[in-house]
């Protein structure tokens, strides 16, 4: 069934659908015309002044043909395939301009794609642990000293224990160690978490197990969880990995699982270990009782309970820092201050990142505004030279509405060529803007060409489209009788003021850009002036 629809459209794109529904038309129409020319000849005209007696009694015949066309079924599917095809037909004679408009607005809807592209993965796109509308973030903070603040082992055992708002608080901290066992001596990045981390974010391992319940105690045995990338890059994605044995800090470490392709939070690390086989942070939480902020080195985010908001997690929080000062003086001076509270977890990571994206969201579409006046204005120029073909069309029974539709499809077929183009620049140029936005969140590594890019820039190609074609379409259709007396005079007037407007629209347009840019280059300019204090060569 999907075969013979794919068979149908290549069929009318080519112009050969329902052919025999046309014929049924030209059929009906001669049988019309001998009816009444046999009339006029039974009068005592000749066969030749009866045929045309016949026709102009009858009327426009491409007229009743395509009033026809309009009361068959699927005849807007065949009158849009029609308008396709002469389209490609001009622009193929017209090869020079088709191929200036299609890279003109390929670049601005290539641009488009690919900011909206970072904009999705990082600011839209869901998190990609589940239920990640429930997770938050712990945030302290010494408001005097206008300094923020990570969680201690102490602070996070009272959060714990005192705050009824959480179905799970976890910590996580990254450490360099030095992994033996495989040859040369690697050195990892790895990420030391509670042992119910990976429960919590509800990620499942792609081979073996995550931690279990006491993993993270004190003196348990040290296990490991190797990520996707290491794993791959590392050992060859060897299936056989679980249950192999390395060296790390002096102890033994068991391979016990591996994750699966999925961006880690909050950074990308090789291999993950339970808190008790970090040896710095098990002798601070040995050591902890005389220090209440001893080992301030972890990041703690939670999994709110059913039916508690951020709202209520962020006022227990605050209450339960609040009696921190009171409780340990030592650890915590009046003169900086201390508050703690809770922010959404996919707000809080995207948050320095929004007002970057949202810019370069805006530049983007000033870039495609430019380029879209900038088409117009070569495609009003090209309508304007095609006046009297449109109005030799008009006398022959085309509506204006008919020959605006045929001058949007045009335009809208060029702006679907360049937005298929535009994804292809968008993919090159991807991971510049990737690297960009990592520079500013975590998320950039969830960015793609994924499905809802498609949309966007599909939608963003038809829109384009039908704005810069609804210019040319305007004045090119407005005066037929005009047009045939006088050539193109009939309506230079009126598109020479347009062509001026658009001309002004484009260098507002690219002033803005140009001073948005010196600005930029301004400012950067300055940062590199500043004298940082030191030497910095090689540094």
């Amino acid at each position: 069934m999907a075969a013979r629809n794919w068979k149908n459209w290549l069929l009318r794109l080519r112009g050969e659908g329902q052919p025999s529904a046309d014929r049924e038309i030209d059929e009906e129409v001669a049988f019309h015309l001998a009816m009444e020319a046999d009339k006029h000849r039974r009068q005592g005209l000749n066969a030749r002044q009866a045929l045309r007696r016949a026709r102009l009694s009858f009327g426009g015949v491409e007229s009743f043909k395509e009033a026809c066309r309009d009361e068959r079924t699927g005849s807007q599917l065949d009158m849009l395939m029609q308008d396709v095809r002469y389209a490609l037909r001009t622009l193929g004679k017209n090869w020079g301009f088709a191929a200036t408009v299609v890279l003109t607005l390929a670049l601005g809807i290539g641009a488009n794609s690919a900011v909206f592209s970072i904009i999705y993965g990082v600011l839209l796109r869901p998190l990609p642990y589940q239920r990640g509308d429930r997770l938050v973030l712990l945030q302290q903070s010494n408001p005097a000293a206008g300094t923020s603040s990570l969680v201690s082992i102490a602070e996070l055992y009272d959060y714990r224990e005192q705050s009824g708002a959480f179905a799970e608080l976890v910590e996580y901290h990254t450490m360099f160690f030095v992994l033996l066992g495989r040859g040369e001596p690697e050195r990892v990045e790895t990420g030391v978490v509670s042992d119910n981390f990976f429960d919590t974010l509800g990620v499942a391992p792609l081979l073996g197990r995550t931690f279990v319940e006491g993993e993270d105690d004190l003196d348990a045995d040290a296990v490991l969880v190797l990520s996707y990338g290491y794993w791959r890059d590392s050992f060859g994605a060897d299936a056989d990995i679980i249950g192999k044995v390395f060296e790390m800090n002096n102890r033994p470490h068991t391979v016990v699982g591996v994750l699966p392709p999925i961006p880690q939070f909050p950074t990308e690390v090789d291999v993950y270990m339970p808190t008790s086989a970090c040896p710095f942070r098990a002798n601070a939480e040995r050591d902890m009782a005389g220090n209440h902020g001893r080992f301030r080195m972890l990041t703690v985010f939670g999994r709110l309970a059913e039916g508690a908001t951020v709202a209520r997690a962020d006022a227990e929080i605050d209450a339960i820092a609040g009696r921190f000062a009171s409780d340990f003086p030592d650890a915590y001076s009046p003169e900086r201050g201390f508050d703690a509270g809770v922010v959404d977890l996919k707000e809080e990571l995207t948050r320095e990142a929004r007002p970057v994206l949202l810019m370069l969201l805006a530049t983007a579409g000033l870039v495609l505004l430019i380029a879209c006046a900038n088409v117009a204005n070569l495609s009003l120029a090209r309508v304007m030279r095609r006046q009297q073909e449109i109005a030799v069309r008009a006398a022959l029974g085309a509506s204006r509405a008919r020959l605006m539709r045929q001058l949007l499809t045009e335009s809208t077929v060029l702006a679907l060529i360049g937005g298929a183009l535009g994804l292809a620049f968008a993919y090159v140029g991807l991971d510049i803007l990737v690297q960009f936005a990592s520079r500013y969140t975590p998320r950039a590594a969830a960015v793609g060409l994924d499905g809802w890019v498609l949309v966007f820039t599909l939608a963003v190609s038809v829109g384009t489209g039908l704005v810069f074609g609804s210019f040319p379409a305007l004045p090119g259709t407005r005066d037929v009788g005009g047009a045939i007396k006088e050539g193109t005079r009939a309506t230079t007037r009126g598109g020479l003021r347009l062509r001026r407007a658009l001309i002004v629209a484009q260098v507002a347009l690219s002033f803005v850009l140009l001073v948005g840019a010196g600005l930029t280059l301004r400012s950067l300019t300055r940062l590199q002036a500043i004298d940082p204090g030191f030497d910095t060569e090689q540094v």
